[in-house]
């Protein structure tokens, strides 16, 4: 983690001491973490993913025949792959980074192709959105309202909470369920995404935003969400380094994820 005597530790990435840290724009620095996002020891990942096999099941209860969802932020695929085993969804992967999609897209016409026609998707679209300029471009994002869900993973440390509310709101119908999954304050106090570059040593940095869990409860009740489930707050267990490895040892104790579920009113 980065701290106040200058020490480093890469929260999602390798852990070396960085030369310098260079801070970029948000797509300009995932364009360029995408060619190791999956390969670095990101230790958040592997906690998110610990933690969606709890929460998943909890939406797809709740989700209709056939529903219609959206990825917010899918990054490489790694949780749209499980939204393409349920029957009949029409699936929408969007991401800020043609980087990430890319390997998104690569990712999921693999797992495509293993899966039965029982149990596979109608259909999936990829595409480059930016959440930040949603109102100046809205009407590109026409065909996707009406959402019966929202995914959205580790996605929110780089956007305000109106922002991502508002466009959140917008695309889900009346009753439909946001889940939701982000760094936890306590983490980001201290700590925020970047990895470093592997072939100039330097620790890149997008922009990021501690939010706490009040902070997003207060603002998903603004927008008319309410709570279906959650939110947990999860500390990282020394029974955990089994499954995230040595790099999260240095955060045993520490709340590091926040998961939840909310659903649109209306």
């Amino acid at each position: 983690m980065d701290t106040e005597n200058g020490t480093s530790s890469d929260r999602y990435g390798q852990g070396e001491s960085p030369q310098q840290t260079i801070y970029k724009p948000t797509v300009q620095a995932y364009n360029q973490w995408a060619a190791t996002y999956d390969t670095d020891g990101n230790f958040l990942q592997k906690l998110d993913t610990m933690n969606l096999d709890e929460i998943m099941p909890y939406l797809f209860d709740v989700l209709p025949h056939a529903p219609k969802l959206i990825e917010l932020g899918c990054g490489t695929g790694r949780n749209t792959v499980r939204l393409q085993s349920v029957p009949g969804a029409s699936i929408w992967a969007l991401d800020n980074s043609h980087g990430m999609l890319q390997i998104a897209k690569d990712r999921c016409r693999s797992m495509r192709e293993s899966l039965p026609d029982s149990n596979k998707a109608e259909s999936e679209e990829f595409a480059l959105r930016d959440i930040l300029t949603f109102h100046a471009t809205e009407s590109t994002w026409d065909s996707m309202k009406n959402a019966d869900a929202i995914i959205s993973t580790l996605v929110l440390e780089h956007i305000p909470l109106d922002q991502f509310f508002s466009v959140c709101s917008k695309l889900l119908r009346p009753g439909g369920h946001l889940l939701c999954t982000n760094m936890h304050s306590d983490m980001g106090a201290i700590s925020q995404a970047g990895f470093v570059d592997p072939v100039t040593g330097n620790k890149v940095r997008p922009l990021s935003y501690a939010h706490t869990v009040q902070e997003f409860m207060t603002c998903a009740s603004k927008w008319d969400f309410t709570l279906l489930w959650g939110p947990v707050e999860r500390k990282v267990e020394t029974i955990d380094l089994v499954e995230l490895g040595d790099r999260g040892r240095k955060w045993v104790g520490i709340n590091a994820w926040f998961g939840v579920i909310v659903k649109k009113l209306g």
